[in-house]
């Protein structure tokens, strides 16, 4: 068996178990005031816990052990355990705030992970050795007894860059408009004369379908590792351009040149910051140079290249297309400002615990959302009647999301003649294709693109709360 002593980052998956199980044996015979503090990061929702959660949860831990007597064990699972003297501090505590102490940890930690951590889940304990020795044993070695998970967590890695190379091999060769799809976001506007409310379509966003990708690579899930698949995009956007000049004047639903009937709905494609700044997405924009067209980049991406952002943003400019932000959950307005970024619109990622969060947090989102603007602000995944009654009660008039997609299926649905033979649910799917098959059984194909030969969708069973 390995002692303490050990590095346990150099001498494979299984030393940290072992090392664990001799050390919580050896603790159970020390004195009063030593504890583990247990992050749970294997009970996060994938494809969390993600590499910063990683990063940030072991300095915390290590920080803390360095000034209590401590040892991080990292596992196989992802998990990490801190055993430590909760009485005892380091010589410079007293300088330092006390966010170290053992007993800060659940605080901290739990804000950190919230948002991919279940509503019901432990994500952190504190066991108390004095109490709860044998619990903290039970748990070490049952991690032990799972060390075959470890394999197949490496094997899972390595299948994923094995589905990656799958997609990689689909992107070169298939055709990419079957590939995918678009989703259309809407303006919700006040009726006239007492009217009911009405939708305006602001936007067609058009993506790679990923279960479209998954079914025809079979191969697994392509977005297990967001990092991985953020290699895989950057492939993905050079086919997207290219299949998106080759569409201009066709007269199709991916046409970028084509105006709706509205007069001011456009296309938007979501692009990495290298795809934009590209020779490809260069050529596109010349040959679009009439068509009304927005571009979509990750906040994370935005901030993780500030430079490359900024040139994007001028590359854009000259373009005149619009800047959209997208990827920005509610957390993202707490601990920074995406306003800085000074997007034309901003994607809020609608979550439900925007309903319950503590008074303090809304009203930091509320004064967030102010300082965007809400004309600005897109609530994007709006799944639910609930996700737009929220974004209405805050001034939001702009959503995307499936409850959307069902209000314009409605609507398409009363104004259509042919109707009779379709269900709600096929007029969404078809409203998201891209390509002749996924259209198949449509009469009214121009009603599905907003054309100027079809009626303009103005009305839609919206609820509006009191």
């Amino acid at each position: 068996m390995k002692s303490l002593g050990t590095n346990i980052g150099q001498s494979g998956p299984a030393s940290a178990e072992h090392a664990l199980c001799d050390a919580v044996r050896r603790a159970g015979r020390g004195g009063p005031g030593q504890m583990a503090v247990v992050l749970h990061l294997s009970r996060m929702i994938p494809p969390a816990p993600r590499a910063h959660h990683k990063r940030i949860a072991k300095a915390l831990l290590q920080d803390t052990a360095l000034r209590h007597e401590g040892q991080v064990f990292t596992l196989a699972d992802g998990d990490m355990v801190l055993l430590c003297r909760a009485g005892i501090s380091g010589p410079s505590l007293s300088q330092r705030p006390q966010v170290a102490h053992p007993t800060a940890l659940p605080d901290i930690l739990g804000r950190l992970l919230r948002v991919d951590t279940p509503g019901d889940a432990e994500v952190v304990s504190i066991w108390p050795l004095a109490s709860h020795a044998l619990r903290l044993l039970n748990y070490a070695e049952d991690r032990l007894r799972k060390r075959v998970e470890v394999a197949a967590l490496e094997d899972d890695f390595t299948g994923q860059t094995s589905v990656l190379d799958a997609v990689e091999g689909l992107v070169g060769s298939a055709v990419i408009g079957d590939m995918m799809q678009r989703q259309t976001a809407v303006h919700l506007v006040s009726g006239t004369q007492g009217g009911p409310p009405g939708l305006q379509p602001l936007f067609r966003e058009v993506t790679f379908s990923i279960a479209a990708i998954e079914a025809r690579t079979a191969a697994g899930p392509v977005d297990a590792d967001p990092f991985l698949f953020r290699h895989l995009a950057a492939q993905l956007d050079q086919r997207m351009l290219a299949f998106m000049r080759s569409e201009i004047g066709r007269n199709g639903p991916l046409d970028a040149s084509l105006t709706a009937a509205d007069g001011r709905t456009g296309l938007h494609l979501n692009l990495t910051l290298p795809g934009i700044l590209s020779p490809a997405f260069a050529s596109f924009a010349a040959a679009s140079s009439k068509a009304r067209l927005g571009i979509e980049v990750s906040l994370i991406e935005a901030v993780a290249d500030p430079e490359a952002f900024e040139r994007a943003r001028r590359c854009l400019a000259e373009a005149g297309m619009q800047l959209v932000v997208d990827g920005v959950s509610y957390l993202s307005l707490l601990i920074c400002e995406p306003a800085a970024l000074r997007p034309d619109l901003l994607k809020l990622e609608w979550s439900p615990r925007l309903v319950d969060l503590p008074q303090t947090e809304k009203v930091a989102v509320d004064a967030a959302l102010a300082r965007i603007r809400p004309e600005r602000v897109v609530l994007h995944r709006a799944e639910t009647e609930a996700s737009v009654q929220w974004g209405l009660s805050r001034g939001l008039r702009r959503f995307q999301g499936r409850y959307v997609d069902a209000m314009l299926g409605a609507s398409r649905i009363v104004g259509c003649a042919h109707a009779g033979g379709c269900a709600l649910r096929q007029c969404i799917e078809r409203a998201g294709a891209t390509g002749q098959a996924g259209r198949k059984g449509c009469l009214n194909p121009a009603l599905l693109d907003g054309r100027p030969s079809a009626k303009a969708v103005t009305t839609a069973p919206v609820v509006v709360p009191a």
